[in-house]
């Protein structure tokens, strides 16, 4: 029976002392916390007040990216499911980057009439996300592109951020050079 009690504590045993050695660099915390806990009224105030600033700043500071592929990557697939759906709307609100928008405004066209114009008759349209590149507030993706009666086409497609989210600024002509610059 002693050796089954054994085996079932060392695991704790070992836990124990990790945690003691990862505790022991702050035991001067020990000492401060003490005093703190004696603080009423103002005081206790003033001296939260800085210990709140730092903890807000570690924050700040060690808080993660956001991982700008996968965002470019999510706008891409509303992109290709607002196309497939015909959701023009979606598209020149929300998808689309304002240049895009404004240049097409500018044939003389509003932005919804225009993709449905061109987009209308393409049946099951698909896109396959290849490479991503992220430079700043610009990114290009590599995409393959399909659509039922049509061939294959590999472009790429410029997005920009535009108040923190990624929109569609422009994709190259199927049969051109889809390469990175």
């Amino acid at each position: 029976m002693k050796k089954v009690v054994s085996v079932v504590a060392t695991p704790f045993r070992a836990i124990g002392r990790i945690l003691l050695k990862i505790l022991r660099p702050l035991r001067f915390l020990g000492k401060a916390l003490v005093k703190l806990s004696k603080l009423r009224g103002k005081a206790l105030v003033f001296a939260l007040v800085p210990v709140v600033a730092v903890l807000v700043l570690l924050v700040i500071v060690f808080r993660p990216e956001p991982d700008r592929e996968e965002e470019v990557r999510a706008t891409l697939e509303r992109y290709a499911a607002a196309t497939r759906d015909k959701d023009y709307q979606t598209l020149c609100d929300e998808l689309l980057a304002s240049e895009l928008v404004e240049r097409i405004r500018n044939a003389g066209l509003p932005c919804e009439v225009a993709l449905r114009t061109g987009l209308e008759d393409r049946q099951n349209p698909r896109l396959q996300v290849l490479d991503i590149e992220v430079n700043g507030d610009e990114a290009r993706s590599r995409v393959r592109a399909t659509a039922g009666g049509e061939p294959t086409a590999v472009v790429v497609v410029r997005l920009i951020s535009e108040d923190g989210e990624w929109h569609v600024a422009s994709l190259s002509e199927p049969g051109s050079t889809a390469q990175f610059p």
